[in-house]
């Protein structure tokens, strides 16, 4: 309690240290305001003193000017500020929450909630006028709470429009978490590139210190991290790709886009690996049966043609022969399309509904055959074809969404290929 510094006659009273940047001159304390009893955060600045032009000051001076016209529940308030004898001091909101840095093993389902209200900060960064650039971001800079609450801090590197927030040196930022432009120019861009290094370290567990050794040997600023990734979606991938980006021109405009774009991904890797198959079945169910199921149609319409064609020519129309053609038609309508449903409805039993499908038509023709005659057989062997056109046609239709006039011009030019072999 000896090291804590004696703040009263300002209105705090100090709690605890909770950081220092010794090459800043800073020192981060929790207090309790004496008059409201609201636990504060005080940033004390050493070393810079009110009214003084050193560019230290100045930086510090500008990040208050900033924090007193920002109000987003992101964003801790400013409270107040005051002198001490060796510099001056900037009092804040406190939050009971801890840095992303010493966050380890946050799931996927909490990474991307903690990622869209970072982007939604920065999205209310930007809409300010003149729109306000961070220009530090990372993940000792971004707090979480229990809820998952987060808070975006340190503002001292910020940049205001054509103003920057900090003066204190030419290089603003910290090393990795910076893109190419930042120091030129920074744009809407800038931030998403930092976020997207900080994802990358949340990603990896890499700390912010050995992010740089990603870099690769030719553009410091490329970052070779897929190989570390855990087992992701691919659509995240590309999005997380796409934001840390050197080119500016190839990362999101803008943290409204970026937001956008995340919002619909998933990121788990089984949800992914559910999407291939789901894409690889449509492909299966789309592409190789509506082939084959065409050209089976145009095969069968034929050989129906040429059934009837011979079943006409050998036996007589009585009838009950007609009656029994008719019946074995139904029947095999009936029981494939049960079978399809089935299969489709009990995986396990896909095996034995086909078997089944198979062979009631391939029984009724050799009862056919043994009770009635060989010739009977064409007569059952017209319906069973017949049969089978219709159960494609219901198929393609209802499973493969096949369109009717398709259907109907697959099932012409089968005729008309019957007919043609007809009159061979």
């Amino acid at each position: 309690m000896d090291n804590l510094p004696n703040f009263n006659q300002s209105g705090y009273q100090v709690v605890e240290e909770l950081g220092r940047n010794r090459e800043g001159g800073r020192i981060t304390w929790k207090g309790i305001d004496l008059v409201s009893q609201e636990t504060v955060v005080i940033k004390q600045f050493c070393f810079a003193t009110f009214g003084s032009s050193w560019s230290g000051y100045k930086a510090y001076e500008q990040e208050i000017n900033l924090l007193e016209n920002l109000n987003h529940v992101g964003i801790p308030r400013y409270l107040g500020d005051f002198e001490t004898e060796n510099g001056f001091c900037l009092v804040q909101e406190y939050k009971n929450a801890q840095p992303l840095s010493v966050q380890k093993n946050l799931s996927l389902e909490k990474i991307k909630i903690i990622t869209i209200k970072i982007l939604e900060i920065l999205v209310y960064l930007q809409q300010q006028t003149p729109p306000i650039f961070h220009r530090d971001l990372k993940p000792e800079n971004i707090l979480v709470d229990e809820e998952l609450n987060v808070y975006l801090i340190d503002f001292g590197f910020a940049k205001v429009g054509s103003e920057a927030a900090s003066t204190s040196s030419v290089f603003k930022g910290t090393p990795g978490f910076i893109p190419p432009e930042q120091i030129i120019k920074p744009t809407t861009a800038t931030d998403l590139y930092s976020l997207g290094v900080t994802l990358i370290c949340l990603l990896t567990q890499k700390s912010s210190f050995e992010i740089q050794s990603l870099a690769t040997a030719d553009n410091p600023y490329q970052l070779e991290f897929k190989s570390l990734l855990p087992p992701l979606n691919q659509k995240f991938i590309n999005w997380l790709e796409k934001m840390v980006q050197p080119q500016s021109s190839k990362r999101f405009p803008n943290a409204a886009s970026a937001l956008a774009a995340l919002q619909p991904l998933d990121l788990n890797y089984i949800l992914q690996e559910n999407l291939v198959k789901t894409t690889i079945n449509r492909v299966i169910q789309l592409k190789k049966p509506l082939q084959l199921g065409l050209v089976t149609l145009t095969a069968t319409s034929a050989l129906a043609v040429i059934g009837i064609r011979l079943t006409v020519n050998q036996i007589e129309l009585s009838i009950s022969n007609i009656a029994i053609a008719l019946l074995s038609g139904i029947v095999i309508i009936i029981t494939q399309i049960a079978a399809v449903i089935i299969s489709k409805n009990e995986p396990e039993i896909k095996n034995k509904t086909t078997f089944f499908a198979i062979m009631i038509p391939t029984v009724l023709v050799i009862i056919a055959s043994l009770i009635m005659g060989t010739k009977e057989i064409l007569a059952i062997t017209a319906a069973t074809t017949i049969a089978e056109i219709i159960i494609l046609v219901y198929f393609l239709n209802q499973q493969l969404e096949i369109n009717k006039f398709s259907l109907i011009a697959t099932i012409f030019l089968g005729i008309l290929f019957g007919i043609g072999l007809n009159l061979i």
